[in-house]
């Protein structure tokens, strides 16, 4: 039987998907790594969904929308209580992050998943296992577009035992870029400090959506105007008058001044938009620096493309992919 999977997300559940900043890629890469050969996306009002057959359907609504999406495929459901059918096993699943109960339904290798919204990235394994008991298949997260699956700007995924330019794989278990980062963080013992400019604390945000964050990320600065790259980490008014905020040697004044010798620090620098680029430095020049204790410096310049928001998340994701490396 061809393993179809369906996504079926209320308009709540979208806006509860982008509140945690998780796209439907991610969502479509951990269903194919379970197992399904092939992922749809519906909205649970347009109807669409029932159009199609699929051997796994996963809904993401308000309780009352999957009440009302349960009962028309014949299951019985009443609030958080639920009767056995002809033809289905019937089981809760417990969630946290808001504490809240998932309704699964089995039979075969058939099954259908109704999750109200809530944590539903880190605690995927829970309702993924729901769907595939056995082995998951390998999904190779990579920093850039190389991957056959956008995950979302700046990361992209192939399934599968071979990919393409391991030099830019991060991992191969399907983590988001934050897990990875403050996993390996963790264990080496250590803490990250952010100094950012143009991602306006969007590093230090993107790491503390990671359960567990605090036991790693120390501080942030968000030095958006030159006095404040001055005032809080100690950068020198004549690195920025002779090289200008957007810069290798700004950039990592910035990351040095927010380091100790306890704490990495990640720093960026860069050009938005949609104005303030010229020649020399077009809008998406980014600088990034990561400082570690005891080593050099690592930096790199970014020339990044897309809208204002896009060359921030890139950034983001970029700048968490440089620490990485540096520590890898």
């Amino acid at each position: 039987m061809v393993k179809s999977a369906q996504w079926i997300i209320s308009e709540a559940g979208l806006l509860s998907l982008n509140a945690a900043g998780i796209t439907t890629g991610w969502l479509k890469a951990w269903l194919l790594s379970a197992g399904a050969e092939s992922v749809a996306v519906h909205l649970i009002e347009s109807g669409g969904w029932q159009q199609e057959k699929a051997v796994w359907r996963l809904f993401f609504a308000e309780e009352s929308e999957l009440i009302q999406a349960a009962r028309s495929l014949g299951l019985q459901v009443d609030n958080s209580e639920m009767a056995e059918t002809g033809q289905f096993d019937a089981s809760h699943l417990l969630f946290e992050n808001p504490h809240r109960i998932c309704w699964t339904y089995r039979s075969g290798e058939r099954a259908i998943l109704f999750l109200s919204p809530g944590d539903i990235a880190y605690q995927r394994h829970s309702y993924l296992s729901q769907l595939n008991q056995g082995d998951f298949l390998p999904l190779h997260v990579m920093a850039g577009t190389d991957g056959a699956l956008m995950l979302e700007p700046g990361l992209s995924a192939w399934i599968g035992n071979e990919a393409t330019n391991s030099a830019t794989i991060l991992n191969d278990q399907g983590l988001l870029i934050e897990e990875q980062v403050i996993e390996t963080v963790r264990q080496l013992g250590m803490g990250i400090r952010t100094v950012e400019s143009c991602t306006a604390g969007g590093i230090a945000a993107r790491l503390c959506r990671m359960p567990g964050a605090s036991d790693v990320v120390d501080r942030s600065w968000v030095t958006y105007s030159n006095a404040a790259k001055m005032d809080e980490v100690h950068v020198s008014p004549v690195l920025i008058t002779e090289y200008g905020a957007v810069s290798r040697e700004v950039v990592t004044a910035m990351a040095e001044g927010g380091g100790d010798e306890k704490n990495i620090c990640i720093a960026v620098s860069g050009i938005a938009g949609p104005a303030g680029g010229n020649a020399d430095k077009p809008v998406g020049t980014v600088w990034v620096a990561v400082s570690l204790p005891d080593s050099d410096t690592v930096t790199r310049c970014l020339n990044l493309t897309g809208a204002r928001h896009e060359i921030q998340a890139k950034t983001v994701v970029y700048a968490l992919a440089l620490l990485l490396e540096a520590l890898n």
